[in-house]
């Protein structure tokens, strides 16, 4: 089984909180979302400017489940594992958990699809970066 791997950390702020005292939801997406753009970062994707050609990866599904309590002042890690790879789509599993003891907070399931952005359609993964995805997946 491939090893998670460590994408962000965050600190959840009173201001962040609703008014039951948790994280609110919309700070959990937040994390996610830029623990992909992290992810991409890493594997060496460039996101061409605005207008030009290019594919890039876009979020169309995300599933968020909460686990437990996340409160003001909390330390936590952003966890993630590649779970399949399409021609076109790769699907993630992401995990909140606390720093330190490991207690799950939330977890992620997202899909993201390759766009082309000229073209306005979805595209295949760029054939360099699908085989550094590939090495990353869960075995089948």
């Amino acid at each position: 089984m491939a090893e998670p791997l460590l994408l962000s950390s965050i600190v959840a702020h009173q201001w962040q909180c609703d008014h039951f005292g948790h994280l609110n939801g919309r700070h959990y997406a937040a994390a996610f979302d830029d623990a992909l753009f992290i992810f991409w970062k890493r594997l060496g994707l460039t996101v061409p400017a605005s207008g030009s050609a290019g594919t890039i990866p876009v979020t169309v599904e995300i599933k968020m489940s909460f686990a437990s309590e996340t409160v003001a002042g909390t330390i936590a890690n952003v966890h993630g594992k590649v779970l399949r790879v399409g021609s076109k789509s790769v699907t993630f599993r992401l995990e909140l958990t606390e720093e330190g003891g490991g207690r799950l907070l939330a977890s992620c399931e997202a899909v993201e699809v390759f766009f082309d952005m000229q073209a306005r359609v979805s595209s295949h993964i760029p054939e360099e970066l699908r085989s550094r995805v590939v090495e990353l997946a869960e075995p089948a």
